[in-house]
């Protein structure tokens, strides 16, 4: 699974690892990282998705790369309701990650 890893793998293994430890109970400073860990690999693959001119990827990355940004945090106030979202960017990036050069 893990066999052939590019430099460019870091653009979704980061944030997957980033967003499963963030499911457990963490001090803020770790959700700060975590935003901007996610937030790059977000514009990175809504980049590349514009760029292959795949326009419903490119607008569901783009909307990670804002939900998830650091300068203008969006406070959901619920860590359920940032689980459940955590989860289905996990699922993006990962059904994503071969899509990407």
């Amino acid at each position: 699974m893990f066999d052939n890893l590019q430099l460019k793998d870091i653009f979704w293994l980061a944030p997957i690892a980033a967003m499963v430890i963030a499911i457990l109970p963490m001090p803020y400073g770790y959700y700060t990282l975590s935003r901007i860990i996610v937030c790059t690999g977000s514009a990175y693959f809504a980049y590349q998705f514009y760029k292959k001119k795949e326009v419903p990827k490119t607008w569901i990355f783009g909307f990670f790369a804002v939900l998830y940004n650091p300068l203008i945090p969006i406070h959901l106030n619920e860590k359920i309701i940032w689980t459940v979202i955590n989860i289905i960017t996990i699922v993006m990036f990962w059904l994503n990650k071969k899509n990407i050069d």
